[in-house]
C-alpha cells in the first residue's frame, strides 16, 4: 500500500511541476512576443515615415514640372 501511495504522490507532483512549467514558459513566451511585436511596430512606423517623406519630396518635385509644362503649353 505504501508503494501505491508513494507512486500516486510522485505522479501528482510530476504533473504539478509540468503544469507550472508550462504556465511559466507560456508567460515568458508571451512577454517576448509582445516585446518583439512592439519593436516591429516601431520599425514599421519609422519605415512608413521615411516612405511618406519620400512621397512628399516626389510630389514637390512634380509640382514645378506640372506648372512649367502648363506654361509651355500656353505659349
Amino acid at each position: 500500500m505504501n508503494v501505491g501511495v508513494t507512486f500516486i504522490f510522485v505522479f501528482a507532483l510530476l504533473v504539478t511541476i509540468i503544469k507550472w512549467g508550462l504556465i511559466i514558459w507560456g508567460i515568458i513566451w508571451l512577454v517576448r512576443y509582445l516585446k518583439r511585436s512592439s519593436q516591429e511596430r516601431q520599425r514599421f512606423r519609422l519605415e512608413l515615415g521615411k516612405l511618406a517623406e519620400q512621397v512628399h519630396l516626389l510630389q514637390q518635385e512634380l509640382k514645378p514640372n506640372k506648372n512649367s509644362n502648363s506654361l509651355q503649353e500656353a505659349k
